[in-house]
């Protein structure tokens, strides 16, 4: 029998059925324009929740998992939350997210996540060339 065991990956369920560490960071005003903005997480996430601070509710900006995604190569896989909007807590395994402005005008982003202690190297990439599908 082993005495060793291995690291946690993103399929131990304990990682999820525990709080999450936590993590909070923003932009900086009017930070998001037309380069796509990477956000890296130290760790997998369990739940992440998103803003968009700009008061402005045509300041929309659009939220993925890949550069692709955001900047529409080859299709749309991303969401738009409109100045002052918020996702609301979701539960997503995720290792970074990408942001990029979606109107006409540059805006800003806060993120608040749960962290897992699932370093991002036990995780897949998440891309459409690996097979998961909607990302970009």
């Amino acid at each position: 029998m082993s005495t060793h065991w291995g690291p946690p990956a993103h399929n131990f369920v304990p990682e999820y059925q525990q709080s999450g560490i936590p993590f909070v960071t923003s932009s900086t005003a009017n930070e998001v324009n037309t380069t796509p903005v990477l956000v890296p997480f130290p760790f997998v996430t369990r739940w992440v929740q998103i803003f968009n601070t700009d008061g402005t509710a045509g300041d929309t900006l659009r939220v993925g998992f890949t550069q692709n995604g955001v900047s529409s190569n080859p299709n749309a896989n991303y969401m738009i939350l409109s100045g002052g909007q918020s996702t609301g807590r979701l539960e997503l395994k995720c290792t970074g997210l990408w942001f990029l402005k979606h109107g006409a005008n540059p805006t800003s982003f806060s993120v608040v996540a749960g962290l897992t202690s699932v370093k991002p190297a036990q995780f897949f990439a998440v891309t459409g060339s690996n097979g998961v599908e909607g990302v970009g």
